[in-house]
């Protein structure tokens, strides 16, 4: 009973962690507007990765670890912030060509997106405050066995990939509906705005 109890609490507070908006899914967001679904589809595989391994980090308590090796996560948060400030300065000076579609640079790699989605999860302070501080509250160490962490593990690619897939629709959506040039060149700078946003956000925490 209370190794159900500690995973459905664990699914029903992942679920509320992964619809508030934050600057994975505002980076989620706007590269879904700037390149289509497609696109964010390696992104968000690296995002959920991340989450991974800030589950196993917690789960196997190297939470304390992780703590005494603030270099290693710096240097992983900075990279997520250069990473989401490139591409909102990529998005900004983007120019709209005729129709009005953005004129896409070269098609980035897939290892380079899931490295971005990665990175942005791993410098995210909420991602760090859920599962660093909070899961060890919700999860009981004398409850973990290795179907619990399984089932954990699965709750978190299930639970993250759905809540993805409802941003990145609706996301798609609102950038197929934007045709005019002018409307189109607004777009992008709306959505590099909070790109930049988020990268200021996860700086400043």
């Amino acid at each position: 009973m209370g190794l159900e109890w500690d995973f459905w609490v664990f699914v029903a507070a992942l679920s509320m962690a992964a619809v508030t908006p934050g600057p994975g899914l505002a980076a989620l967001v706007a590269t879904v507007l700037a390149g289509g679904a497609r696109r964010a589809i390696w992104f968000c595989a690296g995002i959920i990765a991340g989450d991974l391994v800030w589950l196993a980090l917690s789960l196997s308590g190297l939470a304390l670890v992780a703590q005494k090796l603030p270099f290693v996560f710096l240097t992983i948060k900075w990279s997520g912030v250069a990473y989401l400030s490139y591409l909102a300065w990529r998005i900004w000076r983007a120019p709209v060509g005729a129709g009005g579609a953005v004129a896409q640079p070269r098609e980035q790699r897939a290892v380079a997106r899931a490295l971005a989605g990665f990175s942005v999860t791993m410098g995210n302070p909420k991602a760090m405050l859920f599962y660093l501080a909070l899961l060890p509250n919700i999860v009981s160490p004398e409850h973990l066995s290795a179907p619990l962490i399984l089932s954990l593990c699965l709750a978190v690619v299930l639970v993250l990939g759905t809540v993805f897939a409802v941003y990145v629709m609706a996301a798609e959506r609102a950038r197929a509906a934007v045709k005019n040039r002018s409307a189109m060149r607004r777009f992008n700078r709306l959505t590099a705005s909070a790109l930049g946003g988020a990268a200021v956000w996860i700086a400043s925490n």
